[in-house]
């Protein structure tokens, strides 16, 4: 069995359909017939039955493509490996947690991009401590988020600033003009919260504990929009790293009286080689950061 065979079976195990599995190969109808024939009489066994016009697994075709799914995986493994021999990564796979992402996904996907178009760039909008989970199993190869130094031992952090997390509300909010804001105070607001993906939902649950209070959440949610639009309507607060609140939003970020503040930076899992187009990247991520930081202080 050939691994030509072994991919066009595995095409037409997805599209349960030859015609349409030739032409996501970009091969020949026949081509991929005659591959399936030919690996059923090496085989001796009998891998579809027609339903339709859907081609469904048999019993011994559904436990061929166990180990054809494994060995094509691998194989994959060991071509991306070859590929990175010469030290680059033409495809970048990072998480940008959109608290950070509101201010430099625009210059990522507009400046870099024009800089370098033969990098592939696969952004995930995910949360901090998700990132920092995939980035530890090797399922992303950096991120650029929120952090706690302490969160895991197989990781590298890169400091690029930190940030205070603030309390976040609208404008006719009876809070909405003071300067600070004391946790104490809010005991009783209700908030909207970013879910426990992102480090925001540790801190801000870490400095209630302190109080002996919990935070009345009215919601959680993993979506920065959907808490900026519960603020927006006016029915409860919430709390956000600084930066992620822009001025177009129309919200207003108060600072605590008691700071907590956020560690943001770039994440890679320890010991594995930084490939050159990754360093561009890096590089990159390091300069826009400094002229960001540069221009709040105008």
């Amino acid at each position: 069995m050939t691994l030509t065979q072994m991919r066009y079976f595995y095409a037409v195990c997805q599209w349960q359909n030859i015609t349409k599995a030739a032409e996501h190969l970009h091969v020949s109808q026949p081509t991929v017939s005659v591959a399936m024939q030919a690996m059923e009489t090496e085989t001796g066994l009998n891998l579809f039955h027609r339903e339709g016009r859907k081609l469904l697994l048999t019993h011994d075709g559904s436990k061929l493509l166990g180990k054809i799914s494994h060995i094509l995986d691998q194989v994959e493994q060991l071509e991306a490996e070859i590929s990175d021999l010469s030290h680059n990564r033409n495809h970048i796979r990072m998480a940008l947690p959109l608290q950070i992402g509101t201010r430099f996904l625009p210059r990522i996907l507009g400046e870099f991009r024009a800089a370098h178009p033969e990098i592939v760039l696969e952004i995930i909008e995910t949360g901090g401590i998700s990132a920092l989970h995939m980035v530890e199993d090797e399922k992303l190869d950096l991120a650029m988020t929120n952090y706690e130094t302490g969160f895991s031992n197989n990781l590298v952090y890169r400091k690029l600033f930190s940030c205070e997390c603030c309390f976040v509300t609208y404008p006719a909010h009876p809070l909405a003009k003071r300067q600070s804001v004391s946790v104490a105070e809010l005991a009783e607001e209700p908030l909207a919260l970013l879910d426990s993906s992102f480090f925001v939902y540790r801190l801000v649950h870490s400095a209630y504990a302190a109080l002996s209070c919990k935070p009345q959440v009215i919601h959680y949610s993993p979506y920065l929009h959907t808490i900026k639009n519960l603020v927006k309507s006016e029915i409860c607060s919430t709390f956000l790293a600084a930066p992620a609140v822009l001025p177009d939003d129309g919200l207003v970020a108060i600072p605590l009286a008691e700071p907590l503040r956020l560690n943001s930076g770039l994440v890679t899992k320890k010991g594995r080689q930084v490939y050159d187009d990754e360093k561009k990247l890096m590089q990159f991520l390091r300069r826009i950061t400094e002229e960001e930081l540069a221009g709040t202080q105008r």
